[in-house]
């Protein structure tokens, strides 16, 4: 992405939800936390399910770290990203977001053209052929099926 796009608020690092429990961020997407990314956050606040923290090397909304993560640098990649309110990359994730739907889909479509596949063709093995790309467009549909893909 553009790193052109981001307006200097610093949100996304004053702000970062951590389940420490389960080792999960919910910054960019759901991401498991590593060590290295959990030495640069600073417990701020103690939520239900999680804690609000802040990176330790952001000053004056600005990151200081000489050695600054790629999970860092590459914010946000995903487009299910957890943005702050009135982020620069909104759009752009937004975007990303809408590819993904279509892509989901797309997927979804192809499910029904191989089932009708599976009823009218006689050879298993091609029957067999047709439900593992099933399966595969299923496999890819249910790792976001946390974000709604099922209605998607």
């Amino acid at each position: 992405m553009e790193k052109n796009l981001c307006n200097k608020c610093g949100m996304c690092c004053k702000e970062i939800p951590v389940d420490f429990t389960r080792r999960i961020i919910y910054r960019d997407g759901i991401q498991p936390l590593t060590t290295a990314f959990e030495e640069l956050l600073v417990p701020v606040e103690e939520k239900e399910y999680v804690t609000i923290c802040k990176c330790k090397f952001l000053e004056d909304n600005t990151c200081t770290n000489p050695e600054k993560p790629q999970i860092c640098s590459d914010f946000p990649y995903s487009p299910l990203a957890f943005l702050p309110e009135d982020c620069g990359y909104t759009g752009e994730v937004f975007l990303k977001k809408e590819k993904l739907k279509q892509q989901v889909r797309k997927l979804k479509e192809e499910i029904i053209h191989y089932n009708a596949l599976i009823e009218v063709t006689k050879d298993k093995t091609e029957q067999r052929q047709y439900q593992r790309i099933i399966d595969s467009h299923e496999a890819f549909i249910d790792k976001y099926k946390v974000y709604g893909s099922k209605d998607w």
